[in-house]
């Protein structure tokens, strides 16, 4: 009787355990990383990216493209990581882009400084 019941509970843990391990193996579609990752893109798109910041826009695009693909192939921890890797390009794509429109206008706004200066020299005798 004992070997009966050893036999029963080596089956239920066997059992167990492997509806544990199927558990935790099933991996969810990562759809919000994905749509964060599409939206930071158009975000980054129109601050610019395209203009100022080319390169890191188009390894965004790419790496969306390609969790994208792993998507659609089930392979969802890929499409994770792909996803996570092209939001972080097209933020870094729209930080550049905005800090370079701060610079170009900072600039713009020190020749205005710099005109209103030499104009203030000069006096009211012109």
């Amino acid at each position: 009787m004992s070997d009966f019941r050893s036999r029963n509970s080596f089956l239920v843990i066997a059992i167990s355990s492997a509806m544990g391990l199927v558990g935790c193996s099933s991996v969810q579609p990562p759809t919000g990383t994905v749509s964060q990752a599409q939206l930071a893109i158009r975000e980054a798109d129109q601050s610019k990216a395209s203009q100022y910041a080319p390169l890191e826009l188009r390894k965004a695009q790419e790496k969306f493209a390609e969790a994208e693909k792993a998507m659609r192939n089930e392979e969802y921890l890929k499409a994770r990581r792909l996803a996570e890797q092209a939001l972080v390009d097209a933020r870094l794509a729209e930080s550049k882009a905005n800090s370079e429109m701060a610079r170009r206008n900072a600039a713009e706004l020190q020749k205005t400084i710099e005109s209103l200066r030499a104009e203030t020299q000069r006096g009211p005798n012109r």
